[in-house]
């Protein structure tokens, strides 16, 4: 029945978003931990909004964890205009409400910049995890002991390193990495990426950094800017040394890293699907937003990740927002 349920939810979703999320099949009884952040309801009223003003929304597919009783969709808006596009991904873990809440808060921002240049967001890639607080689908926290499910896993899509003609993995790891990720291979030929923004948060970091996952690297100047913003923001930014996974940071930039994401699948040129060679997104650039989140107030973050958006809205699309 949940398989039957995640292929219909590939489908267009042509009716009304309710103010509380009803229209999605959103129980008006759940709840969202009491921690500052949004509740869903409101995240999904506002993000809703844009459908007034001619965007679209696709379900890419109903997350329902084993161990809870009701579903939830994970959504996808994209501007109606369609060609190289701006994609924004967040909430891919569920105890980093600050992406969310900014683009949330930066909506109008965001629908303004769709004008100019076609956008496709994904904005709470994890809903199950954001109303709860945890971090994967199945552990609240990483695990030696439990093969965590992270719904941005692409490993199923991503060419082993030893041997590029086979994915590194046989199947997605979940049935929502498996829809996300399908979703954005549907979607890339309508929207190819020019750029894919995630916006992150790690408690157990008192600094931040950017990933750059393009082509340019550690060089991409959206990054070098993107680093300016979060400490006129008043976000610590770690310029040198090593993030807590020993990769290099350079002026408060990460490389290219191979880590199975959604991020590294957004920049690949090529990808493997059912055992066969193809093309993939290719976007050219690839920012990840690491903020600390341990020791800073949400509404800090929140702020920081919107100032992010609104700076790349306007730097890759022209806009004056």
């Amino acid at each position: 029945m949940r398989l039957g349920r995640l292929f219909a939810a590939l489908l267009f979703y042509a009716g009304p978003l309710c103010a509380a999320g009803e229209g999605l099949g959103l129980p008006a009884r759940l709840t969202t931990v009491d921690d500052g952040r949004a509740t869903i309801h409101q995240l999904f009223s506002s993000f809703g909004g844009v459908l007034e003003r001619g965007w679209e929304l696709d379900i890419i597919a109903y997350s329902q964890p084993e161990d809870t009783g009701y579903e939830i969709p994970i959504i996808a808006l994209r501007s109606a205009q369609s060609g190289p596009a701006i994609w924004i991904i967040s909430g891919i873990h569920g105890e980093e409400p600050a992406g969310p809440n900014a683009i949330a808060a930066a909506i109008d921002d965001i629908v303004a910049a769709g004008e100019l240049q076609p956008i496709v967001f994904i904005p709470l890639g994890n809903p199950h995890g954001y109303v709860r607080n945890w971090r994967y689908l199945n552990s609240p926290v990483w695990s030696d002991d439990t093969e965590v499910q992270s719904v941005g896993d692409s490993s199923h899509l991503l060419p082993d390193p030893d041997n590029v003609r086979q994915a590194r993995a046989a199947v997605a790891s979940s049935l929502e990495a498996a829809a996300i990720t399908r979703y954005i291979l549907q979607k890339m030929a309508e929207y190819p990426p020019v750029i894919s923004i995630d916006l992150h948060e790690d408690d157990k970091i008192d600094e931040g950094y950017v990933y750059s996952q393009g082509v340019k690297g550690v060089q991409e100047p959206l990054a070098t800017e993107a680093v300016r913003i979060l400490r006129d923001n008043e976000i610590p930014v770690k310029l040198h040394g090593y993030t807590r996974f020993d990769e290099k940071i350079i002026s408060g930039i990460v490389g290219p890293v191979v880590d199975s994401s959604i991020d590294e699948l957004m920049g690949a040129h090529e990808i493997i699907v059912d055992g066969v060679r193809h093309s993939g997104p290719g976007a050219p650039v690839v920012l990840v937003f690491e903020t600390p989140a341990g020791k800073l107030p949400l509404e800090r973050r929140v702020r920081a990740h919107s100032a992010l958006l609104k700076r790349m809205l306007m730097l890759v699309s022209g806009s004056k927002l």
